[in-house]
């Protein structure tokens, strides 16, 4: 039994059907990458800011504020 040939409507729409799946899939991605990037950077900021701390307090420099 012979496939029958799908008429070029039909091919266009499954192009742009696959095109879009892999245009929103690519963006849910890029999304997700620049988000942990940032979750990351706030991790290593917070690590630095204590580092600083600790050696201001090693160094025996204490912050006095007055309120």
């Amino acid at each position: 039994m012979p496939r029958r040939e799908k008429s070029p409507g039909v091919k266009i729409l499954w192009i742009w059907t696959f095109g879009t799946a892999a245009i929103l899939i690519a963006n849910v991605m890029r999304t997700r990458i620049t988000d942990f990037q940032s979750v990351m950077d706030a991790e290593e900021q917070q690590q630095q800011l204590q580092q600083q701390q600790q050696q201001q307090n090693d160094n025996g420099i204490s912050e006095e504020r007055i309120i």
